[in-house]
């Protein structure tokens, strides 16, 4: 009898490890990486997007404004150099802005657009016409500190059957965490970016409170 109640314990342990098991998928470890993958995103203003939109060539602004400004908050000093020109005060190498784009969307930028001011005015004096202006080496934009940093805390991790993995959690105030902006659901692949294991978006979806 105790040999039939071995098979059969062994029997279910070997059936329960085929299953996959959603909510063990990712551990606490793993799901702060993809706090930090995420808060990315959120601390330059992408709350609700697909890649899809925001990699649309016809419009760079988004993508262009991603890139560096993630290098503006996370490499200031070592990327972000002075440089003042009728198009900014400061300037960036393009190689970085290609590495933020392929880095956490998986995407090769083709080019160096350039993107327009939506708010410049002729008569404005001090307004530049551009945005981000590149010489097809470097970008030049104005110097400007950004608005209220939100930041993404993920709770549930799981992994979809196409192999892509579904994060959920919510948006808050990077200065006041009980401050939150709402749940969010996004979608990443796995991706594998300087030799390293990560991930690329593909959505973001909040849900403003």
């Amino acid at each position: 009898m105790k040999k039939l109640f071995s098979i059969i314990a062994a029997v279910i342990l070997a059936f329960g490890l085929a299953l996959p098991s959603h909510a063990g998928d990712f551990s606490k470890a793993q799901m702060k990486k993809m706090s930090t993958f995420l808060s990315n995103f959120t601390e330059v203003g992408l709350n609700d997007f697909t890649a899809k939109e925001v990699l649309d060539p016809s419009k760079p602004l988004d993508m262009i404004h991603f890139a560096i400004r993630h290098q503006w908050l996370n490499n200031f000093h070592k990327n972000i150099k002075p440089d003042h020109t009728p198009y900014g005060d400061v300037s960036i190498d393009v190689k970085y802005v290609r590495e933020s784009l392929k880095r956490y969307f998986d995407y090769d930028l083709q080019g160096t657009p350039n993107v327009r001011n939506p708010y410049y005015e002729p008569d404005c004096t001090n307004c530049k016409p551009f945005l981000y202006y590149s010489d097809g080496a470097r970008y030049y934009f104005v110097a400007a500190d950004g608005e209220q940093a939100y930041f993404a805390r993920v709770t549930q991790a799981k992994r979809l059957p196409d192999g892509n993995i579904q994060m959920k959690g919510v948006v808050y105030n990077a200065e006041d965490p009980s401050e939150v902006m709402g749940p969010f659901t996004a979608i990443a692949k796995p991706h594998t970016w300087n030799g390293k294991a990560t991930w690329a978006i593909i959505s973001l979806k909040t849900q403003y409170k």
